[in-house]
């Protein structure tokens, strides 16, 4: 999966680069072959919250997971317990690969988020979700 070279790069943490996808939609590309610990999760999740809060919106964050080899309990924990429901809308997780599915599969089964998150075999098709998301969120 690429990112569009149009889409305005926000920053970086530790372990991966941030892109404004499209308004209120966050695209998280972790760096190839990273881990994601409690250090990198808790980065991540302060910058989708500090991006967010400066654009006074709330969002979605869609996370390219085919490229993390391997996820801590603690970042789960991170993902589960840190993250703002009032900031962050929802969490989409795009992988086609095997690996990057059973990554996101035990994410989601283990530490579900406190907002709505779902995987994808595309990122078209988390795109499409996450704008819904966001409207579903702004009527209610």
């Amino acid at each position: 999966m690429t990112v569009d070279p149009s889409w305005p790069k926000l920053g970086r943490s530790d372990n991966a680069s941030f892109y404004l996808a499209a308004p209120r939609i966050i695209l998280v590309v972790p760096d190839d072959g990273c881990t994601d610990d409690e250090a990198t999760a808790r980065q991540s999740v302060q910058f989708q919250h500090q991006h967010l809060q400066s654009a006074e919106a709330r969002g979605v964050a869609i996370v390219l997971m085919d490229s993390v080899a391997h996820q801590t309990k603690e970042a789960r924990r991170v993902y589960q317990t840190e993250v703002d429901p009032a900031i962050i809308a929802g969490f989409g997780l795009v992988s086609s690969s095997v690996f990057g599915r059973a990554v996101a599969s035990v994410f989601m089964g283990l530490a579900r988020p406190v907002v709505p998150t779902r995987m994808f075999a595309s990122l078209p098709l988390a795109l499409r979700w996450a704008e819904a998301r966001n409207a579903e969120s702004d009527d209610g």
